[in-house]
């Protein structure tokens, strides 16, 4: 399971929800007792979230106005909204809002600027509520259903990213992943944004030849009530040996042992209660090199148990040298071993994580605070292993993101 983090910038989710509305407020014509009633945004709004539910405050300019003789009676005054957006996402990934006022207040009441004011303003504010309760929640219900299509975000977004790609050229691998399920706690509040962490549940696997993408298919979404204590992700590798004969060849081809060089005809594995690597040189001398041993892998690291080297040529005069070459080789590999694994897994995960990934609108942050090996097993034609990773976190930052547009295009 790796967690995702996304990141959106209040002002963000500010110009979703103001982006229509202040045409439409300023549009409305109201009449209370033979006044005109004029309503506009007044500043900003505040923004605040928590669990499945973003609450807004919003304040509006009340502008009151008669023709009363020659003179016009003229009042303004601040009011502000309660607001709140409750979300649901559906097994089916559709995201649903429903937007409510939960309540009112007067910030200044009416203040007349000519003539007197002789109506209650608490009627007056109930009146405006109710004219624009419906036309409000509406316009931010619908601006949000317009703006941000959660089910294609996933399914098409996503689905590119998790599709099989080539991931190394040298070692040639592909990754295939499928989503599987999505969990999230819901939203937090910070001081300029609001989190929400998503809980993807995703099957891995790296392979050496390239995997067809199975149909994508809207992986189930539920709401949790507390972030996973633990969470980690596996990635199931297979390599087949001819791969891996192709990595060993490139390897050793023009290694220098005992002031020696080795050039590399062919490379061939076979495994019984043992792996059997099959080397055939031209040189220093032409002849067949046989390394041999059982593969055993403890805490990350492996050991070749019962190494044995042989080497095997036709010529008499090659037959002398090849005992030093073989005690060479011998050496250089017991010197190489125990290889740890997983010291190799840190130091490239390391790498990898220091890298600021950007893929189509995403900038992301990826860390990870470990990665173990486990489950190795040499079969007659693959090797297979797991890599679990814990506490995978990939944060998805949108502070340069503009407009909510390009998120979606």
């Amino acid at each position: 399971m790796i967690r995702i983090t996304t990141d959106i910038p209040k002002h963000l989710i500010s110009s979703i929800i103001t982006s229509n509305m202040d045409e439409k407020l300023e549009n409305e014509a109201l009449e209370y007792k033979g006044f005109a009633v004029k309503i506009k945004r007044q500043g900003d709004l505040n923004v605040t979230a928590r669990k499945k539910s973003i609450y807004i405050d919003l304040p509006l300019d009340i502008h009151i106005e008669k023709q009363n003789g020659l003179f016009t009676i003229e009042a303004n005054g601040i009011i502000l909204l309660n607001v709140t957006i409750t979300t649901s996402i559906s097994i089916d990934l559709h995201l649903n809002t429903k937007t409510t006022i939960d309540g009112w207040k007067w910030l200044e009441e009416p203040k007349v600027k000519v003539g007197i004011l002789n109506i209650p303003v608490s009627p007056l504010a109930n009146m405006v509520m109710n004219r624009i309760d419906d036309r409000i929640t509406n316009q931010i219900d619908s601006s949000i259903a317009k703006k941000v299509n959660f089910q294609d975000l996933i399914n098409k977004k996503l689905a590119r990213l998790l599709d099989c790609k080539k991931i190394s050229a040298e070692p040639e691998l592909y990754l295939r992943a499928q989503l599987e399920g999505i969990e999230s706690p819901g939203f937090r509040e910070h001081t300029n944004k609001i989190e929400l962490p998503l809980y993807l549940d995703i099957k891995n696997q790296v392979s050496t030849e390239y995997q067809v993408s199975a149909d994508w298919n809207s992986p189930p979404f539920n709401w949790i009530d507390n972030d996973p204590l633990k969470y980690s992700q596996d990635i199931n590798i297979s390599l087949k040996y001819d791969r891996i004969e192709d990595i060993i060849q490139s390897k050793i081809n023009g290694l220098v042992i005992g002031g020696k060089t080795l050039k590399v005809h062919n490379v061939e594995i076979n495994h019984d209660k043992k792996i059997h690597i099959q080397v055939a040189l031209t040189s220093p001398i032409e002849s067949i090199l046989t390394i041999s041993g059982k593969p055993v892998i403890t805490d990350g690291k492996v050991q070749l148990e019962g190494l044995e080297v042989d080497m095997k040529t036709t010529s008499i005069i090659y037959k002398m040298t090849a005992p030093i070459i073989e005690k060479l080789i011998r050496s250089d590999i017991d010197d190489r071993f125990p290889l740890d694994l997983q010291k190799v897994i840190r130091e490239q995960m390391r790498l990898e994580l220091t890298k600021a990934k950007n893929i189509d609108f995403l900038n992301l942050k990826i860390n990870a605070n470990e990665a173990k090996l486990s489950n190795a097993q040499f079969t007659d034609n693959h090797l297979n292993a797991t890599i679990t990773t814990k506490e995978v976190e990939v944060v998805i930052l949108l502070e340069h993101v503009e407009n909510i547009d390009e998120i979606m295009s």
